[in-house]
């Protein structure tokens, strides 16, 4: 008996037929979609960065103005 008939070392057939469970529909989606983007959360977190720098300097301005 070789090493590729033993029972523990076999991996599971994935395309056995089996619907899959939306978590593991939601994890190939983010997984993909991060593939595509690799750079997404760089942008959000500049995005976010921008904003709450833009919502201070309004803050300062409208209690200036006061």
């Amino acid at each position: 008996m070789g090493i590729q008939n033993r029972d523990y070392m076999k991996r599971p057939d994935h395309d056995d037929g089996r619907g899959s469970s939306s978590d593991s529909r939601l994890e190939e989606f983010f997984s993909g979609f991060l593939q595509r983007h690799p750079r997404f959360f760089i942008y959000v977190g500049i995005g976010l960065a921008v904003s709450i720098v833009i919502a201070i300097v309004v803050a300062m301005l409208t209690t200036r103005s006061q």
